[in-house]
């Protein structure tokens, strides 16, 4: 019996985890199997990719990225949360080599988010040292759709990365609340520390929890609820943030130590110096009372606003959003005018607001289960004493009103959910354990059957095919010339077609979105030469137009919205592009399916490009690679049909061809 206990938790814990990764794989299988093909990463995933992909190959990332945002380039460690790639290139060279690198990253991808699963678990052991408890919050976070639909591994995000991290402070902060001071204690409040300093430097959304962390730390040292215990775990807490924060590139780059998360944190170590002080003499009793304690604590935030610096320059458009939404009751206008641009980009999936059909689609039992928990946890809290379930309920209510205006804050929202439930599981007495206990193993069905009954669904609704098609035929003969596509289409083009990029796929700063927007003006307000000025300026030697920005379905979603153009002149670029491919003057068709047009850009240098590619094609068959040298070769007389070297080189390769001549399978690689 001794031996199946100490046996039970850690068994236990893996069961969980193995549930939680079968459930995501299962779902990712049924959307590959739909599509018929593997599914390439798509948006800020792609750009995601890549960054592995540089890792894996070379061992580090580039200082700058001369590849995304071109010319100029971007400072990698200031513009991207860095941090997974490392782990994830380390984990990948545990596979096979035959494994291919994007299999293996959807593997690592779903691990790494399911140890949250194990450590859910654990958060709620050792907070109320409940199986039931455990297994229950556990389980619903291991199922849930809401928490499985973005962590299958299709595509790779930072707060996939971050969470497990998230759930792991929470848990060695109850393990730390729960062994007091001493060792053990101290151990776990520093691990706990360090945890949440590492899911802030690696998802920047995290700052969402440490602004709820900071105003419940400093409203607890103004009242003086908090103990001297938690007094200690909160400043230990700031400085591992602070200390972040300075050394961290990107958030010392984005201004976080000056963040209104940061000030508050600040003013509730001001106020609990200030009552200690008082407690031990040093200052005057009238020091300590509640009004003086939050006016010295609201000091920090107040001269914080007084110079917003670069923290309110990286987020400011956030605010701008929220006030937006506010204003608006939550309702995108249909009249574009009536926001500024970076309101009318920002609302947009997945920052779009939550309707009844969409919540219920997401949360089809856990959030109802939830909201009937809190009025009987807080009851039978009789003392109101536990800082965990105020902070439980803090986190809770703040990610349900998020969710509502912010459909991405559903990650949050299902964490804090899933350990509402656990927490009332654990607290359930007598008969009503077994009610409490059936309604939660119901749910949980509903849970499971909602995630399983379709998987297929769950997916990002992208156009698959059409994008590999595209990035397939760039690769094969504009690459590594630099290209001009829109943000949704860019960070494809730069992983797979490995082409440089003129659009960065990410708005988080003010530069990437004043390119965005007057990328959008020039294409839908001005002519096709007052878009080709734009281009060549640039630098952009092909441009890839997205067919569909003319659809009349859900016109708030498309580019002329976001550049307030909703009816562009028949004289502008984008409706040549659309509706006349052929007959742009400045722009050359080059190829298209479906969704993607290509275009070469006329520039005075075409023949130089051209006879670039030429070398390339003569030193491709040099070398025996007959593939490259015909793509290469291609790719220079659709810029200088009367190339004679490429004219040379194809007539060779075809010659090969007739005789039986093959290249190496690998000769692409």
């Amino acid at each position: 019996m001794n031996r199946f206990s100490r046996w039970f938790l850690p068994l236990s814990l893996l069961a969980l985890f193995l549930t939680g990764l079968c459930v995501r794989r299962v779902v990712l299988r049924a959307q590959v199997d739909a599509a018929g093909f593997a599914l390439p990463f798509t948006l800020e995933s792609a750009l995601n990719f890549r960054r592995v992909e540089e890792v894996f190959a070379g061992g580090r990332l580039p200082g700058t990225d001369a590849g995304i945002q071109y010319p100029e380039g971007v400072v990698v460690r200031e513009n991207d949360t860095v941090g997974a790639e490392y782990v994830y290139a380390a984990l990948a060279r545990l596979f096979p080599s035959s494994v291919p690198l994007a299999e293996r990253l959807r593997w690592i991808e779903a691990s790494w988010f399911c140890l949250g699963i194990p450590l859910m678990a654990l958060w709620l052991w050792w907070w109320r040292r409940s199986k039931a408890g455990a297994a229950v919050a556990a389980a619903f976070y291991a199922v849930a759709l809401s928490s499985v639909m973005r962590s299958t591994g299709q595509e790779l995000s930072h707060e996939n990365f971050a969470l497990p991290l998230l759930i792991g402070h929470l848990a060695f902060d109850a393990l730390a609340r729960a062994r007091g001071r001493g060792a053990g204690g101290a151990g776990a409040a520093a691990a706990s520390a360090v945890l949440l300093a590492a899911a802030l430097a690696t998802w920047d959304l995290v700052q969402f929890y440490v602004f709820l962390w900071a105003v419940l730390f400093a409203v607890r040292a103004v009242r003086g609820s908090a103990d001297a215990w938690e007094t200690s775990r909160g400043t230990a807490q700031c400085v591992v943030l602070a200390a972040a924060g300075a050394l961290n590139p990107y958030l010392s780059a984005h201004g976080f130590l000056a963040s209104p998360a940061m000030r508050i944190a600040y003013g509730g170590l001001l106020a609990a110096a200030l009552r200690r002080g008082v407690e031990g003499g040093r200052w005057g009793p009238a020091w300590g009372r509640p009004f003086r304690l939050a006016v010295v604590g609201l000091v920090p935030l107040a001269l914080g606003g007084l110079a917003p610096g670069p923290y309110g320059e990286a987020y400011g458009h956030f605010a701008g959003l929220l006030a937006a939404k506010l204003r608006f009751l939550n309702r995108k206008p249909a009249d574009p005018s009536l926001l500024t641009f970076d309101q009318r980009i920002m609302w947009v999936p997945a920052l779009h607001s939550a309707n009844w059909a969409l919540t219920q689609m997401l949360f089809p039992a856990m959030l109802w289960l939830s909201l009937v928990a809190i009025p009987l946890l807080v009851r039978r809290s009789s003392d109101h004493s536990d800082p965990g379930l105020h902070h439980l309920l803090l986190l809770y209510v703040a990610s349900l009103a998020s969710f509502v205006l912010f459909v991405r804050f559903h990650v949050f929202l299902a964490v804090f959910a899933a350990a509402l439930l656990g927490l009332w599981a654990a607290g359930s007495r007598g008969w009503g354990r077994a009610a409490v206990m059936l309604l939660l193993l119901g749910g949980l069905g509903v849970e499971a059957a909602r995630t399983l009954r379709e998987p297929e669904r769950w997916g990002r609704g992208a156009y698959y095919r059409e994008l590999v098609e595209l990035t397939d035929w760039m690769e094969r003969y504009v690459r590594p010339e630099p290209v001009l596509a829109n943000f949704g289409v860019s960070a494809s083009i730069a992983a797979y077609a490995r082409c440089p990029v003129i659009l960065h796929p990410k708005f988080e700063s003010k530069a990437v979105r004043e390119r965005v927007r007057s990328y959008g003006e020039a294409l839908f307000r001005g002519t096709e030469e007052d878009f080709w000025g734009w281009a060549v300026g640039r630098g952009a030697q092909y441009y890839v137009y997205a067919l569909g920005e003319f659809a009349t379905v859900a016109p708030e979603l498309q580019m002329r919205y976001f550049v307030d153009t909703l009816t562009p002149s028949t004289n502008s670029a984008a409706w040549r592009f659309e509706f006349a491919p052929e007959s742009a003057g400045h722009f050359r068709f080059l190829w298209g399916n479906r969704k993607y047009r290509v275009y070469k850009v006329r520039t005075p240098d075409d023949g130089a490009v051209a006879a670039r590619f030429a070398r390339d094609a003569r030193g491709e068959l040099e070398k025996g690679r007959l593939g490259r040298a015909e793509d290469r070769a291609a790719a220079a007389l659709l810029l200088a049909p009367a190339n004679a070297e490429a004219q040379d080189v194809a007539r060779h390769a075809a010659s090969l061809r007739e005789q039986g001549f093959r290249t190496s399978a690998h000769e692409r690689e």
